[in-house]
């Protein structure tokens, strides 16, 4: 008898968490895809531990679908895949003033060789 590890991946006013036996893990900060991301990593991990280990999504209107499954799925799924794809696209720069002054525009003081 194997035990279970089923994640599920829901999304709150905070943000999109994982929760796994009454523990919610989160928020991620790309969101849906990284809390997949995550759920499937996990979830192999334990399905690889001997668990019945499966990722569960829970739709904004309640209802809950079985998005991968341990043992019946591809690991990586070719889906999470391209969410992992996703998610390392660099994000847009925001401008920021710079704390640091810019040495490099400053003149360098000269020694002087007077005697």
């Amino acid at each position: 008898m194997s035990l279970a590890a089923h994640y599920l991946v829901s999304c709150r006013k905070d943000g999109w968490f994982v929760g796994l036996e009454g523990e919610r893990y989160g928020p991620f900060p790309n969101g849906k895809t990284g809390a997949l991301i995550a759920a499937v990593q996990h979830a192999n991990h334990a399905g690889k531990d001997g668990h019945d280990a499966r990722v569960l999504l829970r739709a904004p209107d309640g209802a809950v679908s079985t998005v991968w499954v341990f043992g019946t799925d591809s690991y990586p799924s070719p889906w999470v895949e391209d969410l992992h794809r996703i998610a390392q696209q660099p994000r847009r720069q925001r401008a920021r003033a710079s704390a640091v002054p810019d040495l490099a525009a400053a003149p360098v003081p000269q020694p002087s060789l007077a005697l």
